[in-house]
């Protein structure tokens, strides 16, 4: 007797097939539009194939028609923008803190902007004997922590200049507004804030940004500590290992560097 043979797995193949194609067209259509003809050399697959599939994913819109090819279409800018809405920053940033303070032994935080203040989200404790008093939830003005700098590298000078002014009660010479000006200019420049406190509290801390889906800063993760623990010996280190953790949340939340 002849047994009878289930066409099934062979459709699932064929389904998983297609879906990965379009889901391969959408990621070559994130660095830009492109046309269908250029979608089927790159990806390896017939004119007709990438014809068809754009076709199904505008028409489910998915993608859109420009001037120089397929884009992002309506449907995924939306879902970008709900996903962006409901990341739990600290949910995603909590395990690679705890790496980067495990590998470190440094304290560890992140933060957001709010308005012209930084307010500190989490902290996962380092090893050190003298602590960081910082808290979850604190909150201090933008311009005065290597946090809070670090998450106004992408703004302008002038920004920069009133924030400064604003964090120091309008009470400042032309002469420092001058010198902090010239100092974010130099963060800006290596993508990285090495700040030493100017409180009186010895802290001394390494801070860098962290984009999203849209490659827009929005929080910020910083290494902090007592200065005599915190070493220009060891800065560059630490620097190359909170830089990585800085992409590897940033990836998590959606951020893809620029093509080239």
């Amino acid at each position: 007797m002849t047994a009878l043979r289930d066409d099934k797995p062979e459709v699932e193949v064929k389904g998983t097939q297609t879906l990965m194609r379009a889901l391969d067209i959408m990621d070559e259509v994130i660095g830009g539009p492109i046309r269908a003809a250029d979608l089927a050399r790159k990806l390896g697959m017939s004119k007709t194939t990438a014809h068809r599939l754009v076709q199904a994913l505008k028409s489910r819109g998915y993608l859109s028609v420009t001037s120089d090819g397929f884009g992002l279409g309506p449907k995924l800018l939306e879902l970008g923008v709900m996903a962006t809405e409901q990341i739990d920053y600290v949910r995603v940033a909590r395990p690679f803190m705890e790496k980067l303070s495990e590998k470190t032994g440094f304290c560890v935080f992140v933060g957001k902007r709010e308005g012209d203040w930084s307010r500190h989200l989490d902290r996962v404790t380092g090893r050190q004997r003298l602590r960081v008093a910082t808290a979850p939830g604190d909150r201090r003005p933008i311009a005065e922590t290597g946090l809070g700098k670090a998450l106004l590298l992408d703004e302008d000078e002038k920004v920069w200049e009133d924030l400064y002014r604003e964090a120091n009660g309008g009470k400042v010479s032309a002469k420092a507004v001058k010198e902090y000006v010239a100092l974010m200019r130099e963060h800006k420049a290596h993508g990285y804030v090495l700040h030493d406190s100017e409180l009186g509290d010895g802290v001394r801390s390494i801070a860098v940004p962290i984009r999203d889906a849209r490659r827009e800063i929005c929080i910020a993760i910083s290494i902090a500590s007592a200065a005599h623990y915190l070493t220009d010996d060891i800065v560059d280190d630490l620097v190359a290992a909170i830089v990585a953790t800085a992409g590897q949340v940033g990836e998590a939340v959606g951020y893809r560097a620029p093509r080239g």
